[in-house]
């Protein structure tokens, strides 16, 4: 999916779109990242790279002149995947919760889950690493130690 290969190589954009709130900066102990543009500005972004290169000649004709038109098909690709997550995590129920994808893999009573989640949703591993401690992403997370009774 190109929207994920984009958002694996823009760091400092992600963060925006997808969290990148103080307390968040604050834990990871790093300064908040501002950019000089909203995630309209970043949609924008993406859909050039995805619709430069479309087999469709009025995809990537419209993205070379006007790429804001694709702004709102971002903003719900990612809306969907959102919500492709969160279905996905709900098979892991609270034994993911907390867990990065590490955790996940090595552990006994995850794993096969963890195969199946990715069989049906291959980008979930991605979006794990973006969205695992990020509860607007996450409705599993827990700020619990894991394996805490």
């Amino acid at each position: 999916d190109c929207l994920i290969e984009w958002c694996q190589t823009h760091e400092v954009e992600c963060k925006k779109l997808f969290s990148n709130s103080m307390q968040d900066a604050r834990e990871e102990g790093r300064s908040k990242q501002w950019l000089c543009h909203g995630k309209n500005q970043i949609y924008v972004e993406i859909a050039k790279v995805i619709f430069l290169h479309d087999e469709m000649e009025e995809f990537w004709s419209l993205a070379g002149t006007n790429p804001g038109v694709f702004a709102n098909s971002i903003h719900s690709r990612l809306d969907v995947l959102k919500t492709k997550y969160q279905k996905q995590n709900a098979l892991l129920g609270q034994m993911g919760a907390g867990c990065t994808y590490e955790d996940l893999l090595s552990n006994d009573r995850t794993k096969n889950i963890l195969a199946a989640i990715e069989k049906d949703f291959p980008w979930w591993a991605d979006l794990h690493g973006w969205w695992c401690t990020n509860p607007a992403y996450n409705n599993t997370f827990s700020t619990a130690n894991v394996g805490q009774d």
